[in-house]
């Protein structure tokens, strides 16, 4: 079979992708306390494009240090210092005919308490004391656990004092509207070092259950300012970021990662959230932001298995989601739909289901 559409080339928006295979976001804990990648990392992630993935899209990339933190060991574009790391890494995947995006993230109540305002000491402890992470890694499970059992660590943020998710535990706070437009600025302050460093685009990460799905989400957003109470305002948040972006990198490539359905109904939950219709109307009205392109997923921490599905889940079993964003789009959709096989992925392309095949535990198994 020569799968014509798989290895041909598609843009998004002003970058062009030799074939359909993305590398999906994929945290691997290989990078430093202050956000800098190791060779471990970039060997890791160059491999995947010298094995002829298309593009290559980052692990959640944290935009902000205090409350956005969401692992210790995670890469990062909250600081000016990580351009130049950001800029090698671009580079060695560049060798290879790939392209690079960054997942721009934040956790919001999905984050842990123990690393709510956690990381910048550690950064600075890991200046004075080399041997610090070491020393970080050794007791902060044992100490992340008593301190959560006694309700000891600091609340997550998100856009209301909501439940806590299922995932952290502990407790939420709402974020004050200056840190609202705080946190729209590091977004684009982190789209714009990306660009100077030469990564190709930016993905933001509206999806499984993070802080711009949890804007998106009535579950999760009850506020009564111009960020919740209607479709709009929930918007306002994912609109304003990719308006800041635009205004200061122009045309630089943006992809949105978006729930289209919450799957609250699947663990029992009738009504809470949203499902796949309102998912779709968000994905039209992300596409005349401007965006270049959306990333089609499904579910939150809440509903862990409707995204990170247990292999005995059937093959492509959420492509419908996908087709359901296509069907109403001009732009390119991505999607990751459980793929196993190149029959497979070139099939749910000749279909139309969507224009790029997203690939998460097939290339941790086999970069090539």
């Amino acid at each position: 079979m020569e799968y014509k559409m798989l290895f041909s080339p598609m843009r998004i928006g002003s970058c062009e992708i030799k074939n359909r295979i993305v590398m999906s976001p994929m945290l691997m804990g290989f990078g430093q306390l202050d956000g800098k990648p190791t060779k471990r990392m970039l060997d890791y992630y160059e491999e995947r494009a010298r094995g002829g993935t298309g593009l290559i899209i980052t692990e959640i990339t944290r935009v902000n240090d205090r409350h956005g933190a969401a692992a210790f060991a995670q890469l990062a574009a909250s600081h000016d210092y990580h351009i130049e790391g950001l800029r090698e890494f671009a580079e060695r995947i560049h060798r290879h005919g790939a392209k690079l995006f960054v997942q721009l993230h934040h956790p919001g109540r999905q984050n842990v308490g123990l690393a709510v305002g956690t990381v910048p000491l550690c950064i600075a402890a890991t200046r004075v004391c080399k041997s610090f992470p070491k020393l970080l890694f050794k007791v902060a499970p044992k100490l992340g656990k008593t301190l959560c059992e006694k309700n000891l660590t600091k609340a997550s943020v998100a856009p209301s004092a909501c439940e806590p998710s299922y995932f952290a535990g502990g407790r939420v706070r709402a974020l004050r509207h200056g840190e609202i437009k705080q946190l729209v600025r590091q977004f684009a302050d982190a789209a714009v070092r990306c660009k100077a460093a030469g990564v190709d685009g930016v993905e933001l990460h509206g999806t499984h259950g993070y802080l711009i799905q949890q804007f998106l989400s009535p579950h999760t957003n009850t506020r009564t300012d111009e960020y919740g109470g209607n479709f709009e305002n929930r918007l306002r948040f994912l609109r304003e970021i990719v308006e800041e972006i635009r205004k200061r990198c122009d045309d630089y490539p943006i992809i949105v990662r978006l729930t289209v359905d919450e799957f609250y109904d699947k663990i029992g939950r009738e009504g809470v959230g949203y499902g796949l219709d309102l998912g779709v109307e968000y994905a039209k009205a992300i596409e005349k932001m401007g965006v270049d392109a959306i990333d089609v997923s499904s579910a939150s921490y809440d509903t862990f298995n409707f995204w990170l599905e247990p292999t005995s889940f059937e093959t492509g079993w959420r492509k419908y989601l996908a087709a359901a964003v296509k069907k109403e789009v001009k732009i390119p959709v991505l999607a990751a739909n459980l793929i196993r096989s190149p029959e497979q992925a070139e099939a749910q392309l000749e279909e139309g289901i969507q224009d790029f095949v997203s690939l998460g535990r097939p290339h941790t198994a086999d970069p090539h």
